[in-house]
């Protein structure tokens, strides 16, 4: 059993709800190709996990120390008693592994803002003119020119007037990843994604186009990729709803 080390940039996670905490289970947890459990993991064979399966906010801790876990080397989490490492360490391995031009030195919601740009950009770049137009039409972008740049900067203006973008674009990623988000997108009162933007359900629709991440998913080697990379996306966009609810 993994054992937890406080770490600051995860202590966040013990104010997050069930519904919240469920799909960061699944993430460390379920093998979206197959839907069978992880052969690396630990958490499921808990006692916490047995006794309160529907209720991960009373193991939390268990949670965040599976995923210090996933970002060690197995040897040395051996050698730490089971203990992973920091989750700042971990962010920093992902936006490598993805090319993401970080500063290892600012805030840790910078650096995942970073990683979900860098996503965003390559995935821009890869679309047809067509695609791009689409995309332009759906987020009401007038241009007499649509190119990924302009297209960049509309998106980002978006996610600075209404952090709910984030969160979608997240949901997108991981959905493409083959992670089933519909509970989160489409429950009441904990919703990351409101009925109300325009863009809801638009999963597979243009912006879905933009973020699907495809090139992310051939890209990712490894079985510990295959948990850290989904892992701190959806870390990322726990943050932002947390950080949102907790400024109003």
């Amino acid at each position: 059993m993994a054992t937890y080390r406080s770490d600051s940039d995860l202590e966040f996670l013990s104010k997050c709800s069930n519904e919240d905490l469920g799909l960061l289970v699944s993430i460390l947890t379920v093998d979206p190709k197959d839907g069978n459990e992880r052969h690396t993991q630990t958490l499921t064979g808990t006692t916490e996990y047995l006794f309160n399966r529907e209720n991960p906010q009373v193991y939390w801790h268990l949670i965040a120390a599976e995923l210090q876990t996933f970002g060690a080397h197995s040897g040395m989490t051996l050698l730490r008693g089971r203990r992973g490492v920091l989750y700042r360490e971990i962010l920093i391995d992902v936006c490598k592994k993805v090319k993401a031009n970080i500063d290892k030195n600012v805030a840790i919601e910078t650096i995942e803002h970073a990683l979900l740009m860098s996503v965003l950009k390559k995935s821009l770049e890869k679309m047809s003119k067509d695609e791009l137009q689409n995309l332009a039409t759906e987020l009401g972008c007038i241009s007499a020119k649509i190119t990924p740049s302009i297209l960049m900067m509309s998106i980002q203006s978006s996610i600075m007037t209404n952090p709910t973008m984030w969160n979608f674009m997240t949901l997108t990623i991981l959905q493409q990843l083959g992670f089933n988000v519909g509970k989160l997108v489409l429950s009441a009162g904990t919703t990351f994604v409101p009925r109300t933007l325009p863009i809801f359900g638009l999963l597979t629709g243009p912006i879905g186009w933009t973020i699907s991440g495809l090139w992310l998913v051939s890209d990712i080697a490894g079985p510990a990729y295959r948990v850290t990379v989904p892992a701190c996306f959806y870390v990322a966009a726990l943050r932002q709803k947390y950080m949102v609810a907790n400024t109003k």
